[in-house]
């Protein structure tokens, strides 16, 4: 499938804590790209710490929000940390009501993670 042309993913950081920001629509569409992306983060020497920052994510959908508990589930695997910061409310809410905003860490700030 093509990606919307305003999915875009930003990813930063060091060997210890790299931060993948996300932009537009993550969804059934986009989910594989974002997949890909993690998995090269996650095979990085030396990981200690990904931050998944949703800020500028306009919606998600169950395809997505799977592809966060993955990296949640293999950095339990792993031994590295994964910290989401919160996103839009419309966003916000899928986490609340699947009660995944208690199972994972979420920061409205990764200023907070420091």
């Amino acid at each position: 499938m093509a990606r919307p042309p305003d999915f875009r993913i930003l990813t930063q950081g060091d060997a210890e804590t790299v931060r993948v920001a996300v932009q537009g629509e993550l969804d059934l569409a986009t989910a594989p790209q974002m997949s890909e992306e993690l998995e090269r983060v996650r095979n990085r020497p030396g990981l200690a710490r990904v931050i998944v920052d949703l800020r500028e994510l306009v919606f998600l959908d169950s395809t997505g929000l799977e592809t966060i508990v993955k990296l949640d589930l293999a950095g339990a695997a792993d031994g590295f940390e994964v910290a989401v910061v919160r996103g839009p409310r419309a966003v916000e809410r899928l986490f609340a009501v699947m009660q995944l905003d208690r199972r994972l860490r979420m920061v409205d700030d990764p200023a907070e993670l420091a």
